[in-house]
């Protein structure tokens, strides 16, 4: 109580009241009260700050005071004492995990589902060896370990990839004042790691005749859950990537307008995609909305409808028709349409703008969303009736522009 009614005198800036053993209270002319504890170290007086009243009462001050009194029997200096334990409370928080997490979470609305919880996964999985590490004590030594442990598990492709995410976290913590130097950055990692196998190109199928017996199989097959078997039928003739045409929702399809639109977060390529719709393909959506209209994906999980089709599904489905890895995968129809309009005449700006591959400037793609999309439109058509006739076994001879 005595402490409660303590007021520091009129005029005055501040008074001292004393609890014994060096404990006393701080009085000042603005209301605050805050414990000090004075005591000697190594032949000179000094003071140490307990804490402001009400939040430290009496009881905790005093007990606070007798702590501080233990670490000077022992011939440790209380300040000194507090402060090491703040430096390694602080080395904790700045760890590179916590550093990495937060940029993460930083960027994570800019990203897709698929591409952020990736990312999560390599911090978590991938740079774990680093991530208990303090963001400065993170060296070169420590990423070209991270890098040869990468290629090592049989995944030398990932390794620049990680490497570009390490240089965009260690940008992040300097930007924060985590740390005062990037040790990513100029690390050459082709003198690191050995020489990057060719790349080989996904499986595809350009020939009409055996492009017939493919759609064939796929269109009249009974296999499969119905969701996958309609994206694998779907896949042919919209030229998207399987990821894109898993994530498919109903709201991006135009009817009336015969027209798909696909947000940027959903596309490979960070940009908005428009896909002219076919009449054949008008009338597939349509038969499927009858069944999966309940869903706000066009080709819902089985077992649960909130979330899309799972992974591989599509392919799995392929190799059970028969078709192996080097024969064709769902990817490789974006290559098969590319082949074959290239080969047919059709203008090649006009096929990379429909397959969603960066063409023109920076600036043309900013403001041209829709570009090249009367020729796109008259493609994706002829193309339809293309795989149509093809499937049904016509002996198609060109399905150029002219």
């Amino acid at each position: 109580m005595e402490v409660k009614r303590l007021t520091c005198p009129e005029g005055q800036k501040q008074i001292k009241k004393s609890d014994g053993n060096g404990l006393y209270l701080l009085v000042k002319a603005s209301g605050s009260k805050l414990w000090r504890l004075r005591y000697r170290y190594a032949g000179k007086h000094q003071e140490l700050a307990l804490g402001q009243y009400p939040t430290i009462p009496l009881l905790e001050a005093r007990n606070l005071a007798a702590q501080a009194r233990a670490l000077l029997v022992q011939g440790i200096n209380p300040t000194a004492e507090r402060r090491s334990r703040k430096r390694e409370t602080v080395a904790v928080e700045r760890t590179f995990k916590i550093i990495a997490l937060a940029w993460w979470e930083q960027q994570e609305s800019s990203w897709s589902s698929d591409h952020a919880k990736k990312v999560k996964r390599w911090i978590e999985q991938e740079l774990k060896s680093i991530g208990k590490l303090s963001v400065d004590a993170v060296d070169q030594g420590h990423i070209t370990e991270v890098m040869l442990s990468i290629e090592k598990g049989g995944h030398p492709r990932k390794a620049p990839v990680i490497l570009s995410v390490i240089n965009r976290i260690f940008g992040y913590a300097l930007a924060h004042r985590f740390t005062r130097n990037n040790p990513a950055q100029g690390l050459p990692l082709s003198d690191i790691l050995k020489p990057m196998p060719k790349v080989e190109h996904r499986a595809e199928i350009t020939r009409s005749k055996d492009l017939g017996q493919l759609i064939r199989d796929i269109d009249n097959s009974d296999l499969g859950s119905y969701c996958t078997a309609e994206a694998l039928k779907l896949i042919p003739r919209l030229f998207l990537r399987p990821g894109e045409i898993r994530n498919l929702r109903w709201d991006y399809i135009d009817f009336d307008q015969k027209i798909l639109v696909i947000p940027a977060e959903d596309m490979k390529r960070g940009r908005e995609h428009l896909v002219p719709l076919a009449d054949q393909v008008i009338e597939h959506l349509q038969a499927v909305q009858e069944i999966t209209g309940y869903s706000s994906y066009v080709f819902p999980n089985e077992r649960d409808s909130g979330k899309p089709l799972s992974k591989n599904v599509m392919t799995n489905l392929l190799r059970k028709l028969g078709y192996s890895a080097d024969v064709m995968s769902a990817h490789g129809f974006r290559a098969t349409a590319s082949t074959i309009l290239h080969e047919q005449g059709w203008k090649p700006e006009v096929i990379e703008a429909q397959l969603a591959h960066l063409t023109g400037t920076a600036t043309s793609r900013a403001y041209n969303r829709s570009i090249y999309l009367s020729e796109r439109t008259t493609m994706m058509q002829i193309w339809a009736d293309y795989l149509e006739a093809v499937r049904d076994g016509a002996d198609v001879v060109s399905i150029g522009a002219k």
